[in-house]
């Protein structure tokens, strides 16, 4: 028996599917948003489950009686208000996998889920009005003094050599992130080449988030004596490793430690990464977080409240772990690029920055934080309030 879905559900997955479609053929030939950029692979998926769950809504008593009667209904602001609220409670996950029913979205699956609304409303030439929520931050930031003791164990456990690759790797890419704020994709691209170890620098890229139209930006940065003695320490253990290899060094910095499943070749035979091999972007996050809960009970087991204060876990993922690190500061190039406006006392002016920003209504105000964030405004007024009210919460956190 065919599935009867909702009106407005059937309208919104031929909307995806003329956007996104799953045929690889017409995929790059797929038309653009509304919003003026064709969507991403990792988008395509985030549009498909949103429907897959708005499909689920349509029935529950929660919602909005009618809702799935046409796409207006269905992104009303009444329905969209208890839809956020359900689906951040995983009241819509899969029915695929039940060990997830039930488990609460987290803020970076819930902030796809409102971008994804929006893109849908658009496409469907629906006004979505999504509710002003704040972002919770996954942990308690950690202070300059508590980093500061950190990185100090950090590199006495590197000069003490350590044991195995494993946290010889940890310790090196700790106190590279560290030194430099380097994102994901500047870390898993470096090279053996991009480090001089007698005078203490590396070569580091920055990619600026939302402007693929924007250069990257590269900077060699100095590193701390701890964290030199750290990479020294873990590329004993990197040349053990591609040793084993066959052909030429490939020069990667970071690799794998042991063999790893690669999904299926051509004849259906698993494929093998093997250990050596240069860490991809997915392997590197994985590997850090495996690494940072061994660090994290380490440290926490010789923490020393009375003379430090109290404990605070360091974040498990590269993403978050950076964020302790002021970017900008270390590369004026990058500050400029991004948009740092001289002259804050000045009036601000309301204008688009340098290139495309598409998305941003026309009813939205400009200077607040809200449209910065919710819409991902890069004007110059929307980027020096943001910067203002993150300096405030910076302040309050010191205090």
């Amino acid at each position: 028996m065919t599935e009867q879905r909702a009106p407005a559900v059937r309208r919104l997955e031929a909307l995806v599917e003329r956007v996104a479609p799953r045929d690889s053929e017409r995929w790059e030939a797929r038309p653009s948003l509304k919003r003026g950029r064709q969507v991403s692979a990792s988008r395509a998926r985030q549009l498909r489950s949103t429907v897959s769950q708005l499909g689920l809504a349509v029935g529950h008593e929660g919602m909005p009686e009618g809702c799935g009667r046409s796409v207006k209904r269905l992104l009303s602001p009444q329905a969209v208000d208890v839809f956020l609220d359900l689906a951040g409670e995983g009241v819509f996950r899969s029915p695929q996998r039940p060990d997830l029913m039930g488990k609460p979205l987290s803020w970076p699956s819930r902030a796809a889920l409102r971008d994804c609304l929006k893109i849908l409303g658009e496409e469907a030439g629906v006004a979505v009005v999504l509710p002003r929520v704040a972002r919770e931050s996954g942990a308690e930031p950690v202070t300059e003094r508590q980093a500061a003791v950190v990185y100090r164990k950090l590199a006495d456990w590197a000069a003490q050599a350590p044991a195995d690759a494993q946290s010889a790797r940890a310790l090196a890419v700790v106190g590279v992130i560290l030194d430099t704020g380097m994102q994901t994709a500047g870390m898993v691209s470096r090279t053996v080449g991009d480090v001089e170890l007698e005078p203490g620098l590396i070569r580091a890229v920055y990619h600026t988030q939302n402007a693929e139209h924007l250069p990257v930006v590269e900077a060699v940065l100095p590193l701390r004596p701890g964290t030199v003695t750290a990479i020294r320490q873990w590329l004993v253990f990197r040349e053990e490793l591609v040793t084993g290899l066959e052909g030429s060094d490939h020069g990667a910095l970071w690799v794998t430690l042991s063999p790893t499943a690669a999904g299926f070749g051509a004849d259906g035979l698993p494929l093998t990464y093997e250990a050596g091999m240069p860490l991809k972007q997915w392997g590197f996050r994985a590997a850090h977080v495996r690494a940072m809960g061994r660090l994290n009970a380490a440290l926490a087991g010789q923490w020393d409240p009375s003379a430090w204060g109290s404990w605070v876990p360091l974040p498990t993922t590269p993403e978050a772990l950076r964020r302790a690190v002021d970017v900008e500061a270390l590369v004026p190039e990058l500050a400029e690029l991004r948009g740092r406006f001289e002259g804050l006392d000045e009036e601000p002016v309301v204008r688009w920055a340098d290139g495309p920003h598409p998305g941003v209504p026309s009813f939205a105000v400009h200077g607040r934080e809200s449209t910065y964030t919710n819409y991902r405004c890069r004007c110059k007024a929307c980027y020096l309030e943001m910067s203002r009210k993150n300096a405030a919460r910076r302040a309050a956190r010191g205090g």
